[in-house]
């Protein structure tokens, strides 16, 4: 029998393929550590990056107020363009108290539909109605209630 066809637990040393694999992974770390920049560490690495960020939002928050409080075009062939903030709430305010109270939108009417066809109420946020008061109402009006009556059967 060959040292190939033997398992592992049969050969003459079982424990030989994790050592190697072990040295092998100590020296990859190991070449990784020696070829590390000394001059990299994680604080300086953060300080430049914090740095870049500070500079980056300096610059935008710049821009942005030059944008929020001048005159100027967005697209000048569509005709859009940006006024200072200041003055969109002026002129805001003045059409606002001009305006009379008026709804915001179309008030329309609730249409029957399938789910009221089911039996569920056409207008759910009124309470339900009392039967005794309905009761009470009918006769107090001098009208009798009307039920569906059924025919009288036919003899064969």
């Amino acid at each position: 029998m060959n040292e190939a066809s033997k398992s592992i637990s049969q050969r003459r040393h079982p424990y030989l393929p994790g050592l190697w694999l072990a040295a092998g992974f100590l020296g990859l770390a190991s070449l990784a550590f020696i070829l590390r920049p000394w001059g990299v560490t994680p604080e300086t690495v953060t300080e430049a990056a914090a740095k870049g960020r500070l500079e980056k939002i300096s610059k935008l928050r710049l821009e942005q107020d030059k944008s929020a409080n001048s005159y100027g075009w967005v697209d000048k062939t569509k005709g859009i363009g940006h006024i200072p903030i200041s003055k969109a709430m002026e002129i805001i305010v003045a059409d606002l108290r001009t305006n009379k109270p008026h709804a915001a939108y179309p008030i329309t009417t609730i249409q029957p539909s399938a789910i009221t066809a089911a039996g569920a109420p056409l207008y759910p946020e009124l309470p339900p109605t009392d039967p005794n008061a309905v009761a009470a109402a009918i006769k107090a009006d001098g009208g009798a209630p009307t039920t569906p009556t059924t025919p009288p059967a036919k003899k064969p």
